[in-house]
Order: structure tokens, then C-alpha cells, then sequence
């Protein structure tokens, strides 16, 4: 049985995607999954901290930026799971390809509208579907400041549309890029605090919504 592919995308640069694919991996990881990332951006950034002193923990790592990204995807499924597609921040082929095959695809936004309204552009092509398919997706809210009003305002913006928001959300934290210093992430310096109880909660809810059973992955 296949592994669920799990995409991060967003056409919107520094949104937060590498940040999302790397700590969700590095997450499962260290609950005794057995994770892959496909670095399909071209930028390199989760590959660039895989060679670091951390190396993401360990977590396996694939780069595919080309248009048969979803064709790999697709294999290491089959073998590892889950994979974490890591997409480039802009319209690809290679982007299109891993929605055509992904089971779950999280949408990466910052709380601000220049944000919102470029992340729109993905949301459409999520709606309209690809290949015939239609994935289920979730927004996910980044780099947002603990109660402030323009997160509450986004997040209410984007329900009242009728897109769907996890109700966990990625808080702007120094540990992130102190972290990425090291090829690591929050949960491999500091598995109890906040940044990855965070984490924690975004992976369970991605979890929640796949119908991964905690208990079968404990």
C-alpha cells in the first residue's frame, strides 16, 4: 500500500514552504516514521540544509525539480512514506505534476494581503483541479505574530471564501532560522518547546485529515 504524497505549495516566494516540508518530515522522523522529502524547487534550500552539521536528523532527501517529479513521488511512495513535496514558489510544470498526484497539498500563507491575493492563483488551480483531480488542501498560516489582528483577519477572510484553514499555525519564532543554521529544525534542538509543539499540532492535524491513525504510527 502507497504512502500518502503530501505537497507544499504556494506560486508566492517566501511564504514559508521549505520551512512547512522540512519540519513536518523531521517531525514524522522523529516519530518513528520513515519520511522522504522531494526537494522539487529549484532554489535547493531543504537539499542546501540537508549537507549541514543536523542534516534535517537524517531524514531522507530526493532533488527532482523536473516535470517527472509526480512520477517520482509516485515510486518512493510505494516504498517510504510519507513524502513531502517541496514545490518551487512560482507556475511549474513540476508544480503541476505533484498536485496531479498528491493526496493532500498544504498552502503555505503570511497574514498580509499582498500574500493572500497572490496565493489565490494557486488556490485556483488547486479548485479547478488537474489531470481530472481534484486534491484536498488546506491553508496553513505562517509567520504570524501569537493573537495579532491581521492573522484573525486573514483567517476569517479565507473561511468567509470558503477555503478551508488549519486551525494550527506556524509562529514566527527565532528558532527557525537559528535552526536552519544547522541543517535542522525546531524539533531537533528543542523537542518540547514551543515551535515544535506547533509543529506537532499542524502534522496531526495533516494526519487527522489523511486518516493516518495515531495509534497505527506510534
Amino acid at each position: 500500500m502507497a504512502s500518502p504524497i503530501i505537497t507544499i505549495a504556494t506560486m508566492k516566494g517566501g511564504s514559508g514552504k521549505s520551512t512547512v516540508a522540512g519540519c513536518l518530515a523531521v517531525h514524522w522522523h522523529l516519530s518513528g516514521r520513515n519520511p522522504i522529502i522531494v526537494d522539487a524547487d529549484p532554489q535547493r534550500s531543504l537539499a542546501r540544509m540537508a549537507v549541514r552539521e543536523k542534516a534535517l536528523g537524517g531524514v531522507h532527501l530526493v532533488e527532482d525539480p523536473s516535470e517527472e517529479v509526480g512520477s517520482t513521488a509516485q515510486r518512493l511512495s510505494r516504498s517510504m512514506g510519507p513524502v513531502i513535496i517541496d514545490t518551487p514558489g512560482f507556475r511549474s510544470q513540476s508544480t503541476l505534476a505533484c498536485i496531479g498526484v498528491t493526496d493532500f497539498v498544504l498552502v503555505p500563507v503570511k497574514p498580509s494581503p499582498f500574500d493572500v491575493d497572490r496565493m489565490l492563483d494557486t488556490l485556483n488551480v488547486l479548485i479547478n483541479g488537474v489531470s481530472g483531480r481534484r486534491p484536498t488542501f488546506r491553508c496553513l498560516l505562517t509567520q504570524t505574530t501569537r493573537d495579532s489582528v491581521i492573522a484573525k483577519h486573514i483567517r476569517a477572510e479565507l473561511a468567509d471564501a470558503g477555503f478551508p484553514v488549519l486551525n494550527s499555525e506556524l509562529i514566527n519564532r527565532v528558532i527557525y532560522a537559528e535552526a536552519a543554521l544547522w541543517g535542522a529544525t525546531p524539533s531537533l534542538l528543542d523537542q518540547k518547546g514551543p515551535a515544535a509543539r506547533e509543529i506537532a499540532a499542524i502534522a496531526d492535524e495533516v494526519d487527522d485529515i489523511l486518516g493516518v491513525s495515531q495509534a497505527a504510527v506510534a
